[in-house]
């Protein structure tokens, strides 16, 4: 079992924004791996690509899961790997070469403030979320729709605000 990084209590509140429950802010794990903001082409694994970022503050957090409870709790505990990208307005980019077997599912949002948690005002999230499958910013997708398989990905970022 992996140490709890409350990694994913992050991608939690996506879940929660998106079926329109309560809402929390979540703490980060301080020492994630940076990815590139450029994209590297790869022939293996899983290349994100997160189109929509509003501008180039904080960074985005790319979570990805290979297992349907996993991605329903947004389990801090169960995820396969994750990322933080520097954020540039238009689209970053997240490379998991070593996840070459799928399928995931991939959780994003925009930390605009570079404080490690999902901005809120009241039940109004304050930076950008998307999951993979999502059409909209209130569709929470079940995994068999969210499922990706290795290769390239493309994620919309979603703004409320």
């Amino acid at each position: 079992m992996r140490p709890v990084t409350n990694l994913s209590a992050a991608t939690l509140l996506t879940a929660v924004i998106l079926i329109g429950g309560g809402w929390f802010s979540s703490i980060m794990s301080p020492k994630a791996e940076t990815a590139g903001s450029v994209a590297e082409v790869t022939h293996n694994g899983l290349m994100v690509e997160v189109r929509g970022v509003r501008n180039a503050k904080g960074q985005v957090i790319v979570t990805i899961y290979d297992n349907a409870a996993a991605l329903a709790r947004y389990d801090d505990e169960d995820y396969v790997d994750y990322k933080i990208v520097p954020a540039i307005e238009g689209t970053v980019f997240a490379d998991f070469p070593a996840l070459t077997e799928g399928p995931y599912a991939v959780s994003i949002f925009h930390d605009e403030n570079g404080d490690l948690k999902f901005g809120m005002d009241g039940f109004t999230p304050l930076e950008g979320y998307g999951t993979s499958g999502a059409v909209g910013p209130y569709d929470e997708p079940p995994f068999d729709r969210a499922a990706v398989s290795p290769g390239a990905v493309k994620i919309e970022m979603f703004y409320l605000r």
